[in-house]
């Protein structure tokens, strides 16, 4: 039995080979399409669940295809995973903007590609999380993920909540907080001092921001990390 359908949209064969022979192993039903045409007619005829979407593919390209997947009448909405060129993250997060739930940079591993995937169609619809309480949902999602130490599935809920952060120092403690989870310490001091410049009485980052400078003066900390719960 399928694990679901997936629409490969990417313009160069080999990697479409690729994609096709990793994801196909694992069970799932596979479709290609090598242009934007072609993947919007493949998504009007039968939804994919997933679309693996090259930001680079011509006729249109990928961005033009997330734009009018947005307005397309089909239902359920396909979820986008989008694949971009290594160094091209800052077009990753403008795709998240228009509706993709997860990126790739190229190249990625089987395994990567396989996890990616598999947390996508885990994840029920981010990028219609209206639905269930918009961006204060997500953030109450993460703050989960970190605790349950799932740092994966952390970071896709905040790119989805990204575009509605605004000037919310709540999602920017709980960045600063994957940041420094992960080993991005210099960004997440950075981040905590963001989160403190939006509202200077939000007493998380503040505490997280201690935090950060005990550890880097003296290699430990009595403060916990704070979620902001």
């Amino acid at each position: 039995m399928s694990k679901g359908r997936i629409l490969i949209a990417e313009d160069e064969r080999s990697i479409r080979t690729l994609l096709r022979t990793c994801i196909e192993t694992e069970g799932y039903e596979v479709e290609e399409a090598e242009n934007g045409n072609e993947a919007l007619d493949a998504v009007m005829r039968q939804p994919p669940d997933v679309i693996i979407l090259d930001l680079s593919m011509p006729a249109p390209q990928g961005m033009e295809v997330l734009q009018r997947l947005r307005n397309m009448a089909v239902r359920p909405k396909p979820r986008v995973i989008v694949l971009t060129a290594y160094g091209s993250v800052p077009l990753a997060v403008q795709a998240l903007r228009l509706g993709a739930l997860d990126f790739l940079e190229k190249p990625s591993t089987p395994e990567i590609i396989l996890e990616t995937i598999k947390r996508v169609l885990d994840e029920k619809v981010l990028s219609e999380s209206a639905t269930a309480g918009g961006h204060e949902a997500l953030l109450a999602r993460t703050r989960l993920a970190l605790a349950d130490g799932n740092y994966a599935k952390a970071e896709s809920l905040l790119m989805a909540a990204a575009p509605t952060a605004g000037d919310d120092a709540a999602y920017y403690n709980l960045l600063g907080l994957w940041q420094e989870v992960t080993g991005r310490f210099s960004e997440a001091r950075a981040t905590y001092g963001r989160a403190i410049a939006l509202n200077p009485n939000y007493q998380p980052a503040r505490l997280n921001m201690r935090r950060t400078f005990d550890i880097r003066e003296t290699g430990r900390s009595d403060l916990p990390a704070n979620l902001g719960l």
